[in-house]
C-alpha cells in the first residue's frame, strides 16, 4: 500500500516544486506590470531577482529597474530607491535611472543627494525640464521651510486611521459635510471575509466615508457611505454640482483580462442617497485613462485628469464643457500648467482660480500644491503652496470651505 502512495506524493512535491517556480517567473512580473498590477509585480520581480545570479549583471539590473518603477507607482519610496540603485550598480543602460533616483531622493528630503542625481541626468540630457525643476524644487524647498507662510496645518487625529486617507470634499451649504477616500476596514467589517486587497496597490480597495458636524460644530467620527455608489472596487476623489445632487468621481473596475484603467462615473443624489453610478461618456473608448474630476462652481465646466495622447508628458489636466448630461470634447489646459511630469487633482475655486498637484513643477518633492491664477489674456500663473502646506511627501487634494481662506 505504501508502494502504491508513494508515487503520488512526489507527483504531488514535483506539482509543488513546479508552482512555485511558476509563481516567481520574470514573464509573470512583466505581465501583472503591463496590466497595472504594480503590487503584485513589484513582488514577483523581487523573487526572480534574489534567484538571478549577480554575473548575469544585464539581467539583474533590467530586473531592479522593472522593481523600482512599481515600488515607485504605489508610492514605496525607499523599495524604489534602493531597486533604482542596484540597477545603476548594474549598469542598466537607460540615463532615465539617475532622474528617478532625483525625485525619489527628494521625496525623501535628501535634496543634496536630488541634485547630485539630477545633474548626473542632465549630461545626456540637458534640456530636460523635470531635472532642471527637480534642482530647482530642491534648492529652494529647505528655504520654504525655514521661512513658512501663514497657512496652519494640523492634522485631523479623529478622520485618520492606519490606512490611506485621502481626497476629502467639502459638502452642504454650511460645509458641515466631508466626503473623503479610505483603503480602512470599516467598523464591523470581518477583516478576512469583507476586504478585497487590491493586486494594483497591495491594499484594500477604496472607498467613499462620511464625516458630520453636530450642532455645535464639532466633527463626528467618519462611517463608511452605504449608498449603492460604493462597490467593491476602487471609488475616490468626489466633486460635486453646486445643488449638491450630482456627484463625480474616479472609479477603477478590475477587468481580470484588461488594463487597470480610471475612468469617471456620475452618481446622483434621491432621496438622501447616492444611487450606482454610471460610466461618464467623455471618450468613446475604454482605454484611455480619466479620473481626478472637479466640477466648476459655475456647472458649465468639468476639469479632470487624463493621459491621453498628445499631452505634455505624464498625467495632464483637461477640461469639458457640461451640456446637460454630455460632454464637450477635451481640452488640455496647456503647457504653463502641465509639464512631462504629472498634473494632478485639480480643484476649481472659481472661473479664473484653480488648484492642483504637480510632480513636474518646482517643488519640495512628490506632488505639490499649487494655485494657478488666469489672466485677463488667458494665460495662467502657477505658485508653489510651499511650506506648511507642502512637505518632501505627496501633498494634494485640497478642498476650501467656500470664500474663506480655510
Amino acid at each position: 500500500m505504501n508502494k502504491k502512495i508513494t508515487p503520488y506524493i512526489l507527483l504531488f512535491l514535483t506539482a509543488l516544486l513546479l508552482f512555485s517556480c511558476k509563481s516567481a517567473k520574470l514573464s509573470d512580473a512583466e505581465e501583472k506590470q503591463r496590466i497595472g498590477e504594480y503590487f503584485e509585480a513589484a513582488a514577483i520581480y523581487r523573487k526572480v531577482y534574489t534567484k538571478t545570479s549577480p554575473q548575469k549583471r544585464d539581467l539583474r539590473g533590467y530586473i531592479a529597474y522593472r522593481m523600482a518603477e512599481c515600488n515607485r507607482l504605489i508610492n514605496n519610496t525607499p523599495r524604489a530607491t534602493s531597486a533604482y540603485m542596484n540597477a545603476l550598480r548594474y549598469d542598466y543602460p537607460d540615463s532615465i535611472v539617475s532622474l528617478r533616483l532625483g525625485q525619489m531622493y527628494q521625496k525623501s528630503g535628501k535634496y543634496m543627494d536630488a541634485i547630485r542625481h539630477y545633474n548626473d541626468f542632465l549630461l545626456l540630457n540637458p534640456e530636460s525640464q523635470l531635472a532642471l525643476n527637480g534642482i530647482k524644487g530642491s534648492e529652494l524647498a529647505p528655504q520654504w521651510k525655514q521661512n513658512p507662510n501663514r497657512y496652519i496645518v494640523k492634522r485631523m487625529e479623529k478622520f485618520n486611521s492606519r490606512r490611506g486617507e485621502f481626497c476629502p470634499m467639502l459638502y452642504g451649504e454650511k460645509y458641515d459635510q466631508l466626503y473623503f477616500t479610505s483603503s480602512r476596514t470599516p467598523k464591523g467589517a470581518n477583516k478576512d471575509e469583507d476586504e478585497t486587497i487590491s493586486a494594483i496597490t497591495g491594499q484594500r480597495n477604496n472607498d467613499f466615508f462620511l464625516i458630520k458636524q453636530d450642532e455645535q460644530g464639532n466633527w463626528l467620527a467618519p462611517v463608511e457611505l452605504e449608498d449603492e455608489v460604493n462597490t467593491e472596487f476602487d471609488e475616490g476623489t468626489p466633486s460635486f454640482s453646486k445643488d449638491g445632487n450630482t456627484m463625480y468621481y474616479t472609479y477603477c473596475a478590475q477587468d481580470p483580462e484588461g488594463p487597470r484603467t480610471s475612468e469617471i462615473y456620475v452618481s446622483t443624489r434621491s432621496s438622501a442617497k447616492w444611487g450606482k453610478g454610471t460610466r461618464a461618456s467623455i471618450v468613446k473608448d475604454s482605454v484611455t485613462a480619466l479620473g481626478h474630476p472637479a466640477v466648476s462652481p459655475d456647472g458649465k465646466y468639468l476639469y479632470y485628469v487624463s493621459d491621453a495622447v498628445g499631452g505634455f508628458g505624464g498625467k495632464d489636466i483637461f477640461r469639458s464643457r457640461l451640456v446637460g448630461n454630455d460632454f464637450g470634447p477635451m481640452e488640455n489646459l496647456g503647457p504653463d500648467i502641465n509639464t512631462p511630469g504629472d498634473e494632478m487633482f485639480p480643484y476649481v475655486r472659481d472661473s479664473v482660480t484653480l488648484y492642483f498637484a504637480s510632480n513636474g513643477h518646482p517643488g519640495m518633492g512628490g506632488l505639490d500644491l499649487f494655485k494657478a491664477t488666469q489672466d485677463s489674456t488667458g494665460k495662467w500663473h502657477v505658485e508653489n503652496l510651499k511650506a506648511p502646506i507642502n512637505s518632501m511627501g505627496d501633498d494634494f487634494g485640497i478642498t476650501f470651505e467656500g470664500d474663506k481662506e480655510k
